[in-house]
C-alpha cells in the first residue's frame, strides 16, 4: 500500500469476526516460531560437524527473521504496543499498522521513523 489506510470496523459482528482471524494467524505465528526455537535446541543435541551445524543454525536464524518480520508489519497487531483487537492504521513510510491510540499518540515518532521493522 502507499496510502495512509485506517481500518475501523464499527459493527460488533465484525469485530469479533476480525478479532478471531487475527488469533487464528497470531497463534499460527506463535506455533512457527516455537518450531523454529526448538530446531535451533535440537541442533545442540546432533552429531553434525561444525560447518553443517553452522549452516543450519544459520538457515534457522534467517527463518527466525522472517517470521518476526512478517508478524511486525502485519495487521495483526499494533507495531508499537502489538495489542490485537483494534482497529488499524496504516503507515506506509515504514509499512506497519498501528492501532489508532498508538498512532496518535506516537505519530511524531512514527512518520519520522523511515523503517521501524528493518
Amino acid at each position: 500500500m502507499k496510502s495512509k489506510r485506517k481500518i475501523k470496523l464499527k459493527t460488533p459482528h465484525f469485530q469479533a469476526l476480525r478479532n478471531a482471524l487475527r488469533e487464528i494467524l497470531y497463534l499460527e505465528w506463535v506455533r512457527r516460531l516455537r518450531a523454529i526455537v526448538q530446531a535451533q535446541s535440537d541442533l545442540l543435541d546432533t552429531e553434525l560437524t561444525q560447518e553443517e551445524n553452522l549452516r543450519l543454525r544459520e538457515e534457522l536464524e534467517v527463518k527466525l527473521g522472517k517470521n518476526k518480520l512478517m508478524i511486525k508489519s502485519s495487521i495483526i497487531m499494533c507495531g508499537w504496543c502489538r495489542h490485537r483487537e483494534k482497529d488499524a492504521v496504516y503507515n506506509p513510510s515504514n509499512r506497519q499498522w498501528f492501532c489508532p491510540d498508538c498512532y496518535n499518540e506516537h505519530k511524531e515518532e512514527i512518520l519520522s521513523a523511515k523503517s521501524f521493522i528493518y
